[in-house]
Parts: structure tokens; C-alpha cells; sequence
């Protein structure tokens, strides 16, 4: 499935957060943190993110579609991961 997001609007999933102990063990975020996603479409409008970008979203202002990803408006980033 192709996704064009129109206007200002942002195509975003969910990514794994892992990291790793100083043992060297794998550690999976918790159901306490803010979830972290990635920016795989964007509409012509959209001038804060791009592409592959990771970013923070306000979750109660998403909407679901197929393959949980998460359309937004750009203006419901809240931040973005560098």
C-alpha cells in the first residue's frame, strides 16, 4: 500500500526502541515512555520533517489506518529525534 498524505499532514510508525545494558543485553523500552516514530510519508505542505526523520507525537491527536501506521498534522510533532 502506497501513501500520499495530502496538505500538511504526516504518515508515521512505530519504531523499536532497544537498547543496550553495559553488559551488552538487549533492553526493550518501557510501557512508560513516550513511543518513538518514524516519518515514512509526508504531505506537500510538511516543512519541519522528512522522510526517515524520527519523531515525537501527541498520541490523542493521531488517527489509525491500515498497517497501524498514524496520520498527523505536522503541527501535533512534538519533537524530533536527532
Amino acid at each position: 500500500m502506497n501513501i500520499r498524505p495530502l496538505k500538511n499532514k504526516v504518515a508515521s510508525k512505530q519504531v523499536d526502541k532497544e537498547s543496550k545494558s553495559a553488559s551488552g543485553i538487549f533492553l526493550m523500552g518501557g510501557s512508560d515512555e513516550t513511543p518513538e516514530f518514524g516519518v515514512i510519508a509526508i504531505g506537500p505542505k510538511v516543512t519541519s520533517v522528512k522522510v526517515d526523520d524520527r519523531v515525537y507525537i501527541e498520541l490523542g491527536k493521531a488517527s489509525v489506518i491500515e498497517n497501524s501506521i498514524l496520520m498527523i498534522d505536522e503541527d501535533n510533532i512534538i519533537a524530533v529525534v536527532e
